[in-house]
């Protein structure tokens, strides 16, 4: 496809990767031995130490054929498309301009001062968490299943009594069951999370709106594995009983709905930890803020909640790996000379085409913000 691409490539196209700048982002959009593909293709410019935190070096990534750029400013200055893994952070919002392609997962639903920015930048942004593989998020279920890994692992720890949890260990000593783990929303990183606890030896409750869900889980894990129904009594007594609580709720593109409310963590014990993994789209904990892995957690009313943004930064070798892999198809049709009609007219890539030139084309975030919802002509 590259040798074909070469033949109507009318001009080079000039990539730049940044080093995040997000604390705690460790992790690199694409990793040295997925960039060989683009040569001839574009010019691949990566800032000095942008792939250290994933364990890749300058010279990984000069061996592999890209240039080192030594500062930030200059890298977004030569670049056209920004490739990159989290949003960008106001010191990076200064350095864009109507010229650039933003590349990477933007999650705008919770944040309209990023989103109103952006539009004003009059830029591209493609939300890389919204493109599609028929009814699946190719990009969003990586770092979904690793997240999902993590806030169990990240949940053990915040029990633990030097974090003024209850002390509760979540694995079974001698057969016995002694922790409760419920998790609320069975996508990608609740299936993770009830699969991480089911193997520790929890007592797992799976909360959810659909009961064929719920039903697959129970066919999958039989005894280990309790399931209710997402809004009854039954899922809010699972709820205040628990030791630790996963909230995995999510509505892809949208913020999605309270699950644990302000009562809920009222009615906690103390020492209790709720691990809100669905911050990135704004939370599913009533007055949840955003966490880093620094300074992760809050205690509200004697109950634990951590909701970091950021969650897969937690190991970014392997998430940059995972990301990269899936990703760099979809970098690919960006290098075509009409990769805007690409992604305009294809129905898997066109809910991530989200800004453009001042307008917001997400029916998804402009209903969450409440903002003008634009279509292209």
């Amino acid at each position: 496809i590259n040798i074909y691409r070469r033949q109507f490539q009318q001009m080079i196209k000039k990539l730049g990767i940044p080093r995040e700048v997000k604390q705690d982002e460790g992790r690199i959009a694409l990793i040295p031995q997925h960039i060989t593909q683009f040569t001839g293709l574009a010019d691949i410019f990566v800032e000095t130490q942008a792939g250290l935190g994933s364990g890749f070096t300058d010279k990984d990534y000069e061996d592999a054929g890209a240039k080192i750029i030594h500062s930030a400013e200059e890298l977004y200055e030569i670049s056209e498309i920004i490739c990159k893994v989290k949003e960008p952070q106001p010191q990076e919002l200064e350095l864009l301009n109507s010229s650039h392609v933003l590349f990477g997962y933007l999650h705008l639903s919770s944040n309209i001062s990023l989103t109103k920015a952006l539009l004003d930048k009059k830029l591209t942004g493609i939300a890389t968490e919204m493109i599609m593989d028929g009814k699946e998020y190719p990009l969003l279920i990586p770092m979904s299943r690793i997240a999902g890994n993590l806030a169990i692992q990240k949940g053990m720890q915040f029990l633990e009594y030097s974090s003024q949890g209850k002390g509760v260990l979540l694995s079974a000593i001698s057969g016995e069951k002694n922790s409760k783990v419920t998790i609320i929303g069975c996508g990608e990183v609740g299936r993770a999370s009830i699969h991480k606890s089911v193997q520790i030896g929890a007592s797992v409750t799976a909360i959810d709106v659909n009961e064929k869900t719920l039903g697959d889980l129970k066919n999958k894990y039989g005894e280990n594995i309790s399931t209710i129904i997402s809004g009854t009594d039954e899922a809010v007594n699972a709820i205040r009983s628990a030791d630790l609580v996963i909230g995995a709720v999510l509505l892809p593109g949208r913020k999605p709905p309270v699950v644990v409310t302000e009562e809920d963590i009222s009615a906690m014990e103390k020492g209790t930890v709720i691990v809100d993994v669905a911050i990135d789209q704004g939370g599913c904990v009533e007055g949840v803020t955003s966490n880093t892995h620094s300074d992760p957690f809050e205690i509200r009313n004697g109950v634990i909640v951590s909701a970091i943004a950021n969650l897969p930064g937690a190991v970014p070798r392997t998430s940059s790996i995972e990301l990269s892999t899936n990703l760099q198809k979809y970098v690919d049709y960006l290098l075509i000379e009409n990769w805007f009609d690409e992604y305009k007219n294809n129905e898997s890539l066109r809910p991530s085409l989200q800004i453009h030139n001042g307008l917001l084309l997400s029916e998804e975030v402009a209903d969450s913000l409440s903002l003008t919802l634009s279509k292209l002509v």
